[in-house]
């Protein structure tokens, strides 16, 4: 069982401190199937281990991680398919996230609204999940709400010239990196070669993903938002 280190209790007086700060964080993933070798929670937890990091380094109101999100859908013979489902055609175990897109803006919004009545005047949105749907919905509740900044923690990664593929091995290692407990558990999970993933992307990413390579990628990302957050 993973623990992480954000559910501190905040008494009125501390809030009252953070909201002065003007800057609170939201992490959000999803709980989506990433093949046999990630655990359903991995964008979400990998947005909250990040976001713990950068609010000890610029003080601000870590909110608990959202768990939901939006994604792009298609329809084949009649039936609706999302996320990953569309690429496989098939309906995969452990997606408990979708949203409409426009509903899920309007959460946001109303989550930053509630933030900016308080106080808050930068709302740093960090997501895990970074599909097209995902950010279609992102970038809309930015339109309502110019409070919001949004990022996509795996921007920095493709700014560096890393192609990323959902639950490859950069996927993979970041979430090793962040969690280094569950690299020996995802190693030791014996899967078939025929795997829908690994049918998928073409090979076993736990052969090219490692912690050294995830403890790269996630200094990079550190680096690179503090100072993004730092700017804006």
């Amino acid at each position: 069982m993973i623990k992480w280190d954000y559910m501190e209790t905040t008494y009125l007086k501390r809030f009252i401190n953070y909201s002065a700060k003007k800057t609170a964080f939201i992490p959000i993933g999803t709980l989506e199937w990433h093949g046999n070798h990630l655990p359903i929670e991995t964008d979400f937890l990998v947005a909250q281990k990040i976001c713990e990091i950068i609010s000890k380094k610029i003080t601000g109101y870590l909110l608990p991680p959202i768990y939901l999100g939006s994604g792009t859908k298609k329809k084949i013979n009649g039936e609706w398919f999302i996320g990953m489902d569309k690429y496989l055609k098939k309906k995969l175990p452990g997606n408990l996230y979708y949203l409409e897109p426009d509903f899920f803006s309007k959460v946001l919004v109303k989550l930053g609204n509630s933030l900016v009545g308080q106080g808050f005047r930068k709302i740093f949105v960090i997501t895990g999940h970074g599909g097209r749907g995902q950010m279609r919905a992102l970038m809309l509740a930015k339109k309502k709400l110019k409070n919001l900044v949004i990022i996509n923690v795996y921007d920095v990664l493709e700014e560096k010239g890393m192609a990323v593929e959902h639950a490859d091995e950069y996927e993979t290692s970041l979430f090793w990196a962040c969690y280094p407990e569950e690299e020996r558990k995802s190693r030791k999970i014996k899967i078939k070669k025929n795997d829908d993933y690994f049918t998928f992307i073409g090979y076993d990413p736990r052969k090219k993903a490692s912690l050294k390579l995830g403890n790269k990628i996630l200094k990079e990302i550190i680096s690179n938002l503090t100072k993004k957050i730092v700017n804006s």
